[in-house]
């Protein structure tokens, strides 16, 4: 059981140092639909924006396996945040979209 929590941290640090990566590098080409569906008018507040979002993430991650070990039941929460992540990042692409120069 320990082994698996400190997997999951060793994750959680990984998605961090992308967070990080994206930040730095200001660059989204990662996102499918780039170039085909939308494309960025603001490719650096963007990247920053996503850079921040993925590194909470990782620190979620980190915080709610330490809190599993005092706390139960926290799959749910976790699940409802890990799906306002990614709506987030859809509002970023929306937000980048309507904005003007």
């Amino acid at each position: 059981m320990m082994i698996k929590r400190l997997l999951v941290i060793f994750l959680s640090l990984f998605i961090i140092y992308v967070g990080v990566k994206i930040r730095k590098r200001e660059r989204v080409d990662f996102i499918a639909g780039y170039n085909v569906i939308f494309k960025p008018r603001n490719e650096k507040k963007l990247a920053k924006r996503v850079g921040v979002l993925v590194m909470l993430f990782g620190i979620e991650t980190i915080v709610f396996i330490t809190l599993s070990l005092f706390l139960s039941n926290l799959v749910g929460f976790y699940g409802t945040l890990v799906v306002l992540n990614i709506l987030f990042i859809g509002i970023f692409i929306i937000v980048d979209q309507l904005s003007n120069f």
